[in-house]
């Protein structure tokens, strides 16, 4: 699934990265949740493990898809002038750098602010 995301993204003719929701989504899938929901899964499928809900899996995939999200989003920013230029869409182009770094900053911060309360009220085990 992942490699025909990763297709989808690059190859005409529906090529994601043209459209910043459908890139960045496409991204913070791949990276955040199909790398550590579905590979942990996959392997345990791989040598006959029984699938059993992880918590822990579960954690990491949604903060990874948090931090991919913003990695996709933010990934821009730098070529923001360049993309301007040659009237390429961004949503740094749309919303600009500084909208997109604050959101951006944000939505770390928020995702930290879950991990570590997620740490802290997590029952032990």
């Amino acid at each position: 699934f992942g490699l025909l995301l990763g297709g989808i993204y690059s190859v005409p003719p529906i090529r994601t990265k043209k459209n910043p929701l459908l890139a960045g989504l496409t991204i913070a899938t791949v990276r955040g949740f199909l790398l550590n929901f579905g590979v942990y899964y996959a392997v345990k499928d791989a040598v006959g493990a029984p699938f059993t809900w992880s918590p822990k899996v579960s954690f990491i995939a949604r903060f990874m898809t948090i931090y991919a999200t913003v990695i996709a989003v933010t990934k821009d920013l730098p070529d923001v002038e360049g993309d301007k230029a040659y009237q390429i869409d961004t949503f740094a182009t749309r919303v600009g750098v500084k909208r997109i770094a604050q959101g951006a900053t944000f939505c770390l911060f928020a995702n930290y602010v879950q991990a570590i309360m997620t740490g802290l009220l997590a029952q032990g085990g």
